[in-house]
């Protein structure tokens, strides 16, 4: 028999152990530096956790968390969780551990307040959110791709040298190219400017019924402060004001080095400018070693028409990596509009969620 438990930090390195059993020692969320950063340094709110408590074998038979977060819905902020890290270990599947530590998870949040909790599962649990957890989904996300050098490309996918100097035919044109700054400077961000994401929120927070809110609390926990991994954040500034931001990150994904475009947003009107920001990032990934470019975004979107007119295509459903559900659960239906539930509404990227 296992009992629904909150979580305390006694649990913690046992967690650990259960997660390195999973997953291996090598993933970011069996690294004790990384996992406190993501549950306890969240400017937010702890992340809200249950354990499965087995008393007979005195262990951790499993877990459920959630990340708080803060979203704009229809000019108002409200809170939300983002549901990641699910685990069972596997001596207790098929014991309702999953469902029995969600629900658990879920009551505690309606009880705070928070209005929804949304997550992307891969295939392995997509079906326990739809048909356990009562989860929406709101449709697929589309994976845009553009390649920046064929011919790497092709020898990290096929692993082979022959066949990659036909490729090299193409290196030229897809290559990323810095063109006229039209009157706008891109700037790295750092520690001492992120403030500047103050100023472009402000300009930004309604283009869109629904977004994850990107003050600079929020991009120096989720880019600057994230250990173990390396991002690369930029802004574009056009009369002394910014206009445009992105963010990338080089990870391996099918052998191939992928930079990932984990954000990307504009101010409306500053086309040129998010044009601009973008050459300049995937440049910047290039030199770092990518051969191919990545970034999850909704067709509806400004963002999907820059990157569409920077030679990004829709990815074939039989060739991406895995689906990208959004999965949406109303936990306090007195707050959560209803819209929500609607794909139409939502500005969603890689950063919204933690994978990336």
């Amino acid at each position: 028999m296992w009992n629904a438990i909150e979580y305390d930090n006694c649990y913690l390195d046992e967690m650990l152990q259960m997660t390195v059993e999973q997953y291996g020692e090598e993933n970011d969320i069996s690294n004790r530096d990384f996992l406190t950063h993501q549950y306890f340094e969240n400017p937010t709110a702890s992340a809200l956790i249950y354990l499965a408590w087995d008393d007979e074998q005195s262990r951790i038979a499993g877990q459920y968390v959630v990340s708080p977060m803060r979203f704009r819905v229809e000019g108002q902020t409200q809170k939300c969780v983002n549901s990641l890290n699910t685990l069972t270990r596997n001596a207790y599947r098929g014991r309702g551990i999953f469902t029995g530590l969600a629900n658990a998870v879920y009551q505690y949040a309606e009880q705070e307040h928070y209005s929804f909790c949304y997550g992307m599962p891969n295939p392995n649990s997509y079906l326990g959110f739809i048909k356990k957890l009562s989860f929406t989904e709101l449709g697929r996300l589309p994976l845009l791709l553009r390649p920046l050098k064929p011919s790497h490309m092709v020898k990290e996918f096929l692993h082979s040298n022959l066949l990659s100097r036909p490729a090299e035919l193409f290196d030229g044109i897809f290559s990323a190219k810095m063109n006229n700054d039209d009157g706008v400077s891109i700037v790295d961000i750092n520690p001492d400017n992120v403030e500047l994401l103050d100023v472009l929120w402000e300009n930004v927070q309604d283009k869109y019924p629904i977004m994850n809110i990107r003050d600079s609390a929020y991009v120096k926990f989720r880019y600057l402060e994230m250990p173990r991994r390396e991002y690369h954040p930029v802004i574009a500034m056009k009369n002394g004001m910014p206009v445009a931001w992105a963010v990338g990150r080089i990870m391996e994904v099918a052998g191939m080095q992928c930079g990932m475009i984990a954000d990307f947003l504009f101010q409306s009107g500053e086309e040129a400018a998010a044009k601009i920001l973008l050459d300049k990032l995937l440049v910047k990934l290039q030199e770092n070693g990518a051969s191919v470019a990545g970034s999850l975004m909704l067709s509806h979107t400004e963002e999907a028409k820059i990157l569409k007119s920077k030679c990004f295509f829709k990815c074939p459903r039989k060739l991406e990596p895995q689906p990208f559900p959004l999965l949406v659960r109303i936990l306090d239906k007195t707050r959560a509009d209803r819209k929500i539930l609607q794909l139409s509404n939502w500005f969603f990227t890689m950063g919204d969620y933690d994978v990336i």
